[in-house]
């Protein structure tokens, strides 16, 4: 929602950049409340000591146009936010801060303290005004350009419900507006034509495991559909919607189903033909949109980024007449890839992947979802079963 705000409030005729920062290498996280705390320091360095820099907590959604913001008077500061204290929302004089904002500093696991500090004897600071950082009751519809939804009991999109006791944000509708607005527009921020960077480093680093490469342990952990572990499963879910197709999305090179070609069979589902393809592997065709009785996809998401979710579970549930199964596992990476990253490059837990699924229903109502997430690699067990129909999801 923070990227599909800025996208709603910008002007056309400005060049708008926006970096996630995600698990970013060499920074000691010791002691970090959340998974960026010292990104935002970091920030004057990533631009090489040039221009101007905003940085914003991701909680949040833009009802301005953002350029408003960039372009503010800094009146000679360094940097702005609402106190000198609260640095969710910052305009950043890069060449200003990277003085007194090394990236060594921000590395090397200093504390919020250390950075304030700089910015108070450096008389660096100036203060933003209080309508570019909103936070939860200071929200004014008439007046806020930015809403912070800071509360964690209060966020409208409920990241945590195995965690938290959620409360309705008195001001919730504006997150949900502007999330209907998202979906009425199938809007995810990586697609298939423009997909994440780190698609495409995975795209070659499974080539690579193919081409021998790395373990064979890992090359095969990539490789493997246990079809065999969650056939009957799927056998009944296509008995019940009376389907004589289905697309194995995530099928890598078809060796499941002993296939040479983008076509094959299954003895566990008589009368029904399977088409094959695999966004990673780019090994068969693309398929055709409302083409298939259901789409499948069996111990394969997991290899796909989690930036890339989105838009694969899109052309998913875009392919399907009736449902869309996914089986995927949440055990812990066990193999590396051969750059070093861990593999499966995507490990979730059952509510994150049940969320997936949800938001891509709202994106294509009318086509019903399973989702079998297990503990193990080979998807044996009971595991977790939830179904959904865009409107709700329930677990069984």
């Amino acid at each position: 929602m923070f990227v599909w705000s800025v996208i709603n409030t910008r002007d056309p005729a400005r060049v708008y950049e926006i970096y996630f920062m995600k698990n970013l290498k060499g920074y000691d996280r010791t002691g970090w409340k959340t998974g960026f705390t010292n990104y935002r320091y970091g920030i004057p360095s990533m631009c090489d000591g040039k221009g101007r820099a905003i940085y914003n907590d991701v909680d949040q959604i833009y009802l301005s146009d953002a350029g408003e913001l960039f372009d503010l008077d800094m009146g000679g500061a360094g940097m702005m936010c609402i106190t000198e204290r609260e640095t969710s929302v910052m305009l950043i004089d890069c060449e200003k801060m990277i003085k007194v904002w090394t990236l060594r500093d921000a590395q090397g696991g200093k504390t919020h303290s250390f950075f304030r500090d700089a910015v108070h004897d450096g008389k660096l600071w100036a203060r933003l005004p209080g309508e570019w950082n909103a936070r939860d009751e200071e929200y004014s519809p008439d007046k806020s350009k930015c809403f912070h939804f800071t509360t964690l009991q209060t966020q409208p999109w409920q990241p945590f419900p195995d965690v938290l006791r959620y409360e309705p944000h008195p001001d919730g509708e504006v997150w949900f507006a502007l999330e209907r607005a998202a979906d009425k527009a199938s809007f995810n921020v990586f697609t298939k034509d423009k997909p994440s960077r780190r698609h495409a480093e995975m795209i070659d680093q499974y080539r690579q495991l193919e081409a021998g490469k790395g373990s064979p342990q890992a090359a095969a952990l990539v490789a493997d559909r246990p079809l065999a572990a969650v056939a009957a499963e799927i056998a009944k879910l296509a008995s019940q919607a009376g389907v004589s197709s289905l697309l194995d999305f995530g099928a890598g090179r078809g060796a499941a189903y002993g296939a040479t070609g983008s076509t094959a069979s299954h003895s566990a589902w008589p009368g029904i033909s399977v088409t094959l393809h695999d966004p990673m592997a780019m090994a068969f065709p693309q398929p055709q949109a409302d083409s298939y009785g259901g789409v499948i996809s069996v111990g394969a998401l997991q290899h796909v980024p989690e930036e890339d979710i989105g838009w694969v579970l899109d052309e998913m549930f875009k392919a399907a007449q009736s449902f869309v199964y996914v089986a995927v596992s949440t055990a812990a990476a066990s193999q590396s890839l051969p750059n070093g990253s861990p593999a499966p490059c995507n490990v979730q837990t059952p509510e994150w992947w049940k969320g997936q699924l949800e938001l891509a229903a709202k994106r294509r109502p009318g086509i019903r979802w399973y989702l079998r997430a297990a503990d193990r690699t080979d998807l044996a067990g009971a595991g977790r079963f939830f179904e959904g129909n865009g409107q709700m999801a329930r677990a069984a």
